[in-house]
């Protein structure tokens, strides 16, 4: 089976002026969405967040998920997932390539004459079905550290193992397409050393807080729930790197669903699509593979 990703680019000029990217492909003379083969090792979200940007110079935010097409190409499966995805507002101007010659920004209506596959335009149909202006929150748990029982010292000094390590620097390219705006972590050394990479990549400064540790958690688990409401206030997606079980905690608090800490290992994160307080949709990222 070929794996593969893709994203429908969408922007708005003015409000109520919607447009969708369309891109032409040489090779197979069509209309589609951009999208690309997922390489060994690269989580789709981030292959689709390439691929956007290899093969029509637009650099966007990724949104919510938006589902999976499938079909036959030469005796072989082919799976795409789809996300949605903003446009930013200073593209690099397009340079015909290989694999698409021509891009079109046009309206929903234009696009469904444009698009060749009838699986494009059920894709259309559901992008245009969902909430566009939602903000994301990224709900992350720590890379894996070193174990309790191998660690003499005081619990929230214990660090990353060598996985650990390997984890938080493949999260970088996981995290990129959510065009985060503000990077928030428990004290733990295991929590903020593991955004640290994408700090760093990013320029966003880590904001450590006590609220969001083990600690404070198992004093009232009402303290993590309200700081990370606090920063759902804010404008923009953010990231919060914290522990299990303190991040299904607090995603069954904000998003009213339970869900088991069972579910969450190291590196793994919930993706919360929210407007304020109002959940819209709620996705999962699995941990990049090492």
């Amino acid at each position: 089976m070929i794996r593969a990703a893709g994203a429908i680019i969408w922007r708005e000029n003015s409000p109520f002026d919607l447009e969708v990217l369309v891109i032409h492909r040489p090779q197979y003379d069509d209309w589609s969405f951009p999208k690309g083969k997922v390489d060994d090792g690269e989580s789709p979200i981030a292959a689709a967040y390439r691929e956007v940007k290899e093969e029509t110079g637009v650099d966007a935010v990724f949104g919510q998920y938006l589902g999976t097409t499938s079909y036959k190409v030469d005796e072989n499966k082919k799976k795409v997932k789809y996300w949605m995805a903003r446009a930013k507002n200073d593209p690099t101007p397009f340079i015909p390539n290989a694999e698409v010659d021509k891009i079109e920004w046009v309206d929903s209506k234009t696009a469904r004459h444009f698009l060749t596959h009838d699986e494009d335009r059920d894709l259309l149909d559901d992008f245009m079905s969902k909430e566009r202006y939602a903000s994301t929150l990224v709900l992350l748990r720590h890379a894996k550290a070193v174990k309790r029982s191998e660690w003499n010292d005081y619990d929230l000094d214990r660090p990353l193992n060598n996985d650990g390590v390997q984890q938080s620097h493949k999260l970088v390219k996981q995290l990129e397409p959510f065009g985060i705006q503000g990077i928030y972590s428990s004290d733990a050394t295991r929590c903020f050393t593991t955004v640290e990479p994408f700090s760093q990549s990013s320029g966003i400064k880590v904001n450590v807080a006590k609220d969001l540790n083990e600690e404070e958690f198992d004093k009232s688990s009402k303290i993590s729930v309200e700081y990370v409401r606090q920063v759902m206030k804010f404008e923009g997606n953010h990231l919060v790197s914290g522990h299990n079980p303190i991040i299904p905690h607090v995603l069954s608090k904000i998003a009213r669903v339970e869900y088991s800490s069972d579910d969450l290992s190291p590196a793994d994160a919930w993706i919360v699509h929210h407007r304020g307080d109002k959940v819209v949709a709620v996705e999962f990222l699995a941990r990049p593979t090492i």
